[in-house]
């Protein structure tokens, strides 16, 4: 059974090898040049069409920034926006994965890490699912999406803004894939984030501290942290933030110099303008507020960068893991980081991330904080390329890289996520078709008309639910109580003034009634960063019609139930 699992593997990166044979270079800089001059007039009549306050677009190819161009605003012009610049900082979510890939291969240049190293070396009490699992999963399974879970997995509890350890401990009560595990691609944000732990023990450094010492200094990336946003733009604000780490800068420094540290440090702080997040519920945009939930997880979505630092990073990446002569990462890591540790299968062909007339579907695969596949006119001309995509949390994000070409482009908005819009991933395909010649596709109205599918979808289902055979509620009591699940814990249903609530302890939220024992109720009361628009009640009735469980649509790990206390 080894046997065979190691002959597929060996035969899946012998086809990645020799597809990523030789080079196409003959686009020349000045091509290169003249697409990312012609996506200035497209950009900006997108943020418009689109109804997307700001972003920033970087070109780099051979060790040379092409392009780095800043665009629109801060915020919509009803919250006192400002115009955004190239030192604008903005969230590039989950293009922190790609960070963090190149983070982990310098800390394994240096012999602090080892990709095999197991998850428990640093995290004994790491748990997920069983012993087995846990003792296996190494430094490579967490940061590949190779480890067995659905897609997303606890995000749903990440989104809720449960606490970190509760979110860890949800894994216990999930499946895995049954013999999936480093064969199937799913992909995480918990799994993935837990590397941010292993890099902080293994260190004895915040991951912040970490990843300026060993990426950001190394590069003059001044512009770009991994701390939460809203710190950066005061003294004051940084002072919080200091204030927030004081007790590790105690352990490591002492008391002394960690109350100087926190004492002077704000005053030589340089504050930054930053890009606000917003996201849509139903068909109104919302600021969306800075509490650092992602700093939960920092190494999963916590990195910012501002057009200057943008356009550094893809140099870095078009150069090989280079910067301006100096390795940032070793060859060797460079190419684990770019190569397939994981098939990517069964894509289908009305997938709006990977859309079928660009990305050919076989061969598509995972690396480390990298997807990898090809590009091409509906099969024709392909080029090879790694990229990668983030989406929550009031951002938009995509990065790609054409190693046989030496390009590398990236777009952050600062509007997301990827169910809100795919504006960043389809204004980097706009660059490539111009880049590459490839048959006109209009991104922008791709955008829109998917937008538009979106809603007409939430309506539908609304509707429907709602016409269909209606029935009325029961009294408020029959559904009021306590529910509870292994995975989320408690739930309450109360009822005042005829109006019943739903709380898991942190929010809570008013239900309004559907058909029957059916209720919706908005989710940014629920998930406050993570919505759309209604997530829906169902309560659940035994053999003598008595309400024994319910269900809420927004948590649904594992298909969850909440069974109903006597």
């Amino acid at each position: 059974m080894v046997l065979k699992i190691v002959k597929k593997v060996s035969s899946f990166l012998i086809i990645f090898s020799l597809s990523f044979g030789a080079g196409n270079c003959s686009i020349s800089d000045q091509h290169v040049k003249e697409s990312a001059q012609k996506m200035d007039k497209i950009i900006k009549d997108g943020l418009k069409k689109v109804g997307i306050p700001g972003c920033i677009f970087v070109v780099a190819r051979k060790g040379k920034i092409i392009h780095a161009g800043a665009y629109g605003k801060t915020t919509y012009d009803s919250n006192s926006p400002e115009a955004v610049t190239p030192s604008t900082t903005f969230s590039i979510s989950s293009i922190t994965k790609n960070i963090t890939a190149f983070l982990v291969g310098a800390l394994v240049d240096a012999g602090v890490l080892h990709w095999d190293d197991k998850v428990r070396k640093y995290l004994p009490n790491f748990f997920m699912t069983s012993e087995e699992l846990s003792n296996e999963m190494t430094v490579l399974d967490l940061v590949s999406h190779s480890s067995g879970y659905k897609h997303f997995s606890c995000d749903s509890l990440f989104a809720a803004c449960y606490p970190k350890q509760k979110i860890l401990d949800a894994f216990r009560h999930l499946k895995q894939r049954p013999g999936e595990f480093r064969k199937f691609y799913g992909y995480q944000n918990i799994v993935f984030g837990i590397i941010g732990d292993v890099i902080e023990v293994a260190t004895g450094e915040k991951y912040e501290d970490i990843v300026q010492k060993y990426l950001f200094d190394k590069m003059d990336m001044k512009e770009s942290s991994a701390i939460c946003l809203p710190y950066e733009t005061s003294k004051f604000g940084y002072f919080k933030y200091l204030l927030s780490r004081f007790d590790h800068d105690k352990k490591k420094l002492g008391f002394f110099k960690a109350a100087w540290r926190l004492i002077s440090l704000p005053f030589t702080h340089k504050s930054k303008q930053i890009s606000l997040g917003h996201s849509r519920f139903k068909s109104n945009a919302l600021i969306l507020p800075e509490i650092g939930i992602f700093h939960k997880f920092p190494a999963t979505s916590g990195v910012s960068f501002s057009a200057n630092d943008f356009a550094k990073w893809m140099m870095m990446i078009a150069s090989g893991g280079t910067f301006n002569g100096q390795q940032i990462v070793s060859k060797e890591s460079f190419a684990k980081i770019t190569s397939p540790i994981v098939a990517i299968k069964n894509i289908k062909d009305d997938d709006i991330t990977f859309v079928k007339s660009r990305y050919e579907r076989e061969g598509m695969g995972y690396g480390i904080g990298t997807f990898i596949g090809k590009y091409s006119d509906d099969g024709k001309n392909p080029h090879n390329i790694c990229f990668h995509m983030g989406g929550i949390y009031g951002a938009c994000a995509f990065i790609s890289f054409s190693l046989d070409d030496d390009i590398s482009v990236g777009v952050v908005g600062n509007f997301g996520g990827v169910s809100h819009t795919l504006f960043a991933e389809y204004m980097v395909h706009q660059f490539l078709d111009l880049c590459f010649s490839f048959t006109k596709i209009d991104w922008v109205a791709q955008e829109l008309n998917r937008k538009q599918f979106i809603r007409k979808k939430q309506t539908y289902f609304d509707t429907n639910l709602a016409q269909k055979n209606p029935t009325p509620m029961r009294r408020d009591s029959t559904y009021t109580g306590s529910y509870t699940s292994p995975i989320y814990g408690e739930l309450k249903i109360t009822s005042k003034d005829n109006v019943l609530s739903l709380s898991n302890g942190m929010h809570q939220t008013q239900l309004e009634h559907v058909n029957g024992d059916v209720f919706k109720f908005p989710c940014k009361d629920i998930c406050p960063h993570f919505f759309d628009a209604d997530e829906y009640v169902s309560f659940q009735c035994n053999s003598r019609g008595i309400i024994e469980s319910v269900y809420v649509s927004c948590f649904s790990e594992g298909n969850t139930v909440f069974k109903k206390e006597s």
